[in-house]
C-alpha cells in the first residue's frame, strides 16, 4: 500500500439515510393526495387506512432503528401512533364493517390513549435534551400553557360537557380531546421553551403535532357548533401520522436525543413576543366570550388572568435577579486581573480613594506599598513567558493569603503589584511586608516601596513617594524595602543575614581520590552553617544581591584553611565571578585551584564569564564543571566552556551497578574524556558495589562517603587509603 493510500480520510456523512426519509415522505404524500381524491368514494376509508398504517409503520421502524441510548421517546411516540391507529381500525369497522356509529365507542379509548403516550415521548426529549432543572423554561411554558388553557377551556371543554343534547359519558370523551390537546401542547412548549434546534427531525415532528392540533380543534369546533364533518379534516389527521414517521426515519432524529446548547442567559425578542400574546391570550378570550355565546364562564377568564399575572412576575423576578448577579460578576471581572485573580489597577484606584477618604475621615493611618520583582525579563528569558506567568500567580496567591483582610493586593502593572495597609503604622506594615518578601515563590525576589500617606497629598502623589522608594531599594541591592516617610527614604536592608552567615560560616573537606589506588588527590571545599541549609544560605544570598560578598568570603576561608596535597576545589557562581569581591578573594597564583561551575549556570555563560574563566585560566586555575547531568545545560556552551573537569552528578551514580542505562551515560563522559583530555570526577560514591562497577568503567577519581565524608583540613590526614 501506497503512503499516500494509507493516509485516512475525513469520514463524510452518508447521505442515504437521508434521501430514503425524503422518499418514504414522498411516498406519503402520494398516499395522501389519492386519498384526497377518492373522498366520496368506497375506497375513502380503506386509503385512508393505507396512509394510517403507512406512517405507523415509518414511526415503528424508525424507533426499532434508533441507537438504544435515544430509543425512549421515540418507541414513546410509535406507541402513540399504534394507538391512534388501532382508533381508526377500529372506527373503520364500525362504521363501514358493521354500519354503526356508537359514542362512546372503544376507538376512542385509542384516540384518547394516544395523547399521553405523545405527551411522554415529548418529555423524555426534553429530560434528554436538558438535564437538571430549567426554572426559567419551565414558567415560559406554563405562561404559555395558561393562555391557551383558558381558550380550550372557555371555547371547547366547558362547553362539551354542558352539551344538553349528549350523554354523560358523550361529555365526558367530547371534553376529554381538548384536554388531551392541552396535555401535548404544555409539553411542546416545554419543549420549545429550550431553543428551536435546526434539526428536521425536530421540526417534522413539531408539524406533526400542529396539524394534530389544528385538526383537533377543528373538529371540536365542528362538533361545539352542531356542523358537518369536514371532509378535509381526514387529510390532517393522515399527514400528522406521515411527519412523525418522518422525523422518526431522518438520521437528524438521533441527534434530537442528545444534550441540547445552553442557551444565552438572557430573553429574546422572539421569547418576549410569545410571552406578551400569552399574557393577552385570558383577557382576549374574555372579551370574544362576552360578545359571543360562550359567555358563562368568566370566573375561568378571572383565574387565568391571575396564574398568568402570577407566573409573569415570577418570571420577571428570576429575570431582576439573574441581571443583579450578573452585575455583581461583571463589576468583580471589571475589578480584577485576569491573570492572578487579585485587583486590578482600576480597582485599586477605586479603592486608594475610598481608603484616602476614610483616613481622613477618622483620622487614623494609610500605608501604601509598592512591590517590584527583581530581575523578572531575565527569568521570563530564560524560563519562558509561561513559567513567569505562573510565578506570578503563585506569589499573588501566597501574598493574598498572609494579608488576608487586613489590606488589599493589586497588580498594578506587569510584574509591578501594589498593597493598601490602612489603620497600621509604619513598624506593623513593614512587618507585613517583610513576609510578602519573603513569600515570593520560584526562587524569586522582589523589591517594595512603602510610603504613608500625609493626609493632604493627592493619591497620585502618594503612589509617587512609594515609587521613589520603589527605586531606591532596588539601587541598593534589591530584595529589601525602603520606606518614604518625612521627606527622607530608609532602606530596610537584610544586610544582617549576610553577617549572621558570615560568622556562622566554617568550611569543611571532602576528599577526592584516585579510585585504583586509594589515594587523595585534591579536596572540595564545602560551607557550613551552624543550624542553617547551605544551599538555602546561598540561595538567599542570591535573592539579596549578596552572593557575591558570601561566596568570596567562603572562598578566602577555604584557600585559608587549606594544607594539604593536591588541588583544592571551591564552588564559585558564574554571576559572582567577575565580581570585585571573589577576583580580590583569590590568590594570584591559582595553579592548585579548581574553580567549580554548577552546569545550570552554565545557562547564563556569556562574553563576561568567558572573559573572566579565561583570565583565571591564564592564572594557572582548572575550570570544573560541577552536579553535570542534573541539569539541561547547552552542550554547545559546555564545550564553549572547554572545562578541565566534568563532576558527574551523583543522582548518575547512585546505584549504576544495576543500572546499564547509567553506566551508558558515564561511558559517554569517558569518551569525552578520552578525546579531549578532560578529566572526570564522580560524586556520590557510597556503595563499594558502585565503586567497582566505576573502576570496570574506567573511571579515576571520584568522591562520596564511602571514600571520605567532609571534615576539617586537619583530618584529611587520616583518609590517605582507602
Amino acid at each position: 500500500m501506497h503512503r499516500m493510500e494509507a493516509v485516512q480520510q475525513p469520514q463524510v456523512a452518508n447521505p442515504w439515510p437521508a434521501r430514503l426519509a425524503y422518499v418514504a415522505l414522498a411516498v406519503g404524500l402520494l398516499i395522501i393526495a389519492i386519498f384526497a381524491g377518492v373522498q366520496d368514494t368506497a375506497a375513502n376509508p380503506w386509503v385512508y387506512l393505507v396512509g394510517a398504517v403507512y406512517g405507523t409503520a415509518l414511526t415503528v421502524t424508525g424507533a426499532i432503528r434508533m441507537p438504544r441510548s435515544h430509543r425512549l421517546a421515540w418507541v414513546a411516540f410509535a406507541v402513540s401512533q399504534v394507538f391512534f391507529l388501532t382508533g381508526d381500525v377500529l372506527w373503520t369497522i364500525y362504521d363501514n364493517v358493521l354500519d354503526v356509529s356508537p359514542s362512546p365507542s372503544l376507538a376512542d379509548a385509542g384516540y384518547l390513549a394516544q395523547y399521553p403516550a405523545f405527551a411522554l415521548g415529548i418529555l423524555w426529549l426534553v429530560r434528554t435534551r436538558r438535564r437538571g432543572r430549567d426554572r426559567a423554561a419551565f414558567l415560559d411554558a406554563a405562561i404559555l400553557t395558561t393562555g391557551v388553557t383558558v381558550a380550550g377551556l372557555v371555547f371547547l371543554i366547558l362547553p362539551a360537557f354542558a352539551a344538553a343534547d349528549l350523554t354523560l359519558g358523550e361529555q365526558v370523551v367530547s371534553a376529554a380531546y381538548p384536554v388531551g390537546d392541552l396535555l401535548v401542547l404544555a409539553v411542546a412548549f416545554r419543549l420549545l421553551a429550550d431553543g428551536m434546534a435546526r434539526n428536521v427531525s425536530l421540526q417534522a415532528m413539531l408539524a406533526s403535532l400542529v396539524s394534530l392540533l389544528v385538526i383537533d380543534i377543528a373538529y371540536g369546533i365542528s362538533v361545539t357548533l352542531a356542523l358537518d364533518y369536514p371532509s378535509w379534516i381526514d387529510c390532517g389527521y393522515l399527514l400528522s401520522y406521515l411527519l412523525i414517521g418522518f422525523a422518526s426515519l431522518h438520521p437528524s432524529a438521533r441527534t434530537l436525543s442528545q444534550a441540547a446548547p445552553d442557551r444565552a442567559g438572557g430573553i429574546t425578542a422572539v421569547r418576549i413576543s410569545w410571552l406578551g400574546v400569552a399574557l393577552v391570550l385570558a383577557p382576549l378570550t374574555g372579551l370574544v366570550a362576552d360578545v359571543s355565546r360562550f359567555s358563562d364562564y368568566p370566573w375561568i377568564v378571572f383565574v387565568g388572568c391571575c396564574v398568568a399575572a402570577v407566573l409573569v412576575v415570577a418570571r420577571l423576578w428570576d429575570l431582576l435577579k439573574d441581571l443583579q448577579r450578573k452585575a455583581v460578576q461583571l463589576a468583580g471581572l471589571a475589578g480584577r486581573d485576569a491573570l492572578t485573580g487579585v485587583a486590578n489597577r482600576r480597582r485599586w484606584d477605586d479603592e486608594l480613594a475610598r481608603a484616602c477618604s476614610f483616613a481622613l475621615e477618622n483620622d487614623s493611618r494609610l500605608t501604601v506599598a509598592v512591590l517590584d520583582m527583581d530581575h523578572f525579563k531575565e527569568f521570563n528569558d530564560s524560563r519562558g513567558h509561561l513559567a513567569g506567568d505562573v510565578a506570578l500567580k503563585e506569589t499573588a496567591a501566597a501574598w493574598a493569603s498572609i494579608l488576608g483582610g487586613r489590606g488589599l493586593l493589586a497588580r498594578y502593572g506587569g510584574e509591578e503589584f501594589t498593597v493598601l495597609l490602612p489603620q497600621l503604622e509604619v513598624a506593623e506594615a513593614s512587618t507585613v511586608l517583610d513576609r510578602l518578601r519573603l513569600a515570593v515563590t520560584h526562587g524569586q525576589s522582589c523589591s517594595i516601596g512603602v510610603a504613608t500617606w500625609d493626609g493632604v497629598e493627592a493619591t497620585a502623589e502618594l503612589m509617587a513617594r512609594a515609587d521613589d522608594a520603589l527605586y531606591r531599594a532596588k539601587r541598593s541591592g534589591r530584595d529589601r524595602i525602603a520606606v518614604h516617610e518625612e521627606g527622607s527614604i530608609t532602606v530596610i536592608t537584610p544586610a544582617s543575614y549576610e553577617a549572621a552567615s558570615l560568622n556562622a560560616m566554617r568550611v569543611v573537606y571532602q576528599p577526592i581520590k584516585d579510585l585504583r589506588t586509594g589515594a587523595v588527590v585534591g579536596a572540595e571545599a564545602l560551607s557550613r552553617f551552624e543550624g542553617q541549609n547551605p544551599r538555602a544560605v546561598f540561595d538567599r544570598a542570591e535573592r539579596d544581591g549578596t552572593a557575591a560578598a558570601l561566596e568570596a568570603a567562603a572562598i578566602a576561608k577555604a584557600i585559608s584553611g587549606w594544607s594539604g596535597e593536591g588541588f583544592l576545589s571551591v564552588n564559585v557562581g558564574l554571576s559572582s565571578l567577575a565580581s570585585p569581591a571573589v577576583q580580590a578573594a583569590l590568590p594570584d597564583d591559582l595553579s592548585s585551584l579548581v574553580l567549580e561551575i554548577t552546569e545550570g549556570e552554565v545557562l547564563d555563560f556569556g562574553a563576561e564569564i568567558a572573559q573572566a574563566l579565561d583570565g583565571a585560566r591564564a592564572r594557572g586555575a582548572r575550570i570544573a564543571i560541577d552536579d553535570f547531568g542534573a541539569g539541561f545545560s547547552n552542550m554547545h556552551r559546555v564545550a564553549r566552556m572547554r572545562p578541565d573537569l566534568v563532576k558527574i552528578d551523583m543522582s548518575l551514580i547512585r546505584g549504576i551497578d544495576a543500572d546499564e542505562t547509567l553506566q551508558a551515560v558515564v561511558s559517554g563522559c569517558l569518551l569525552y574524556q578520552n578525546m579531549t583530555g578532560t578529566r572526570v570526577v564522580a560524586e556520590g560514591i557510597e556503595t563499594e558495589e558502585e565503586l567497582r562497577c566505576l573502576i570496570d568503567l574506567g573511571v579515576v577519581l571520584g568522591q562520596g562517603y564511602l571514600l571520605g565524608r567532609p571534615a576539617p583540613a586537619d583530618s584529611l590526614d587520616v583518609l590517605g587509603s582507602r
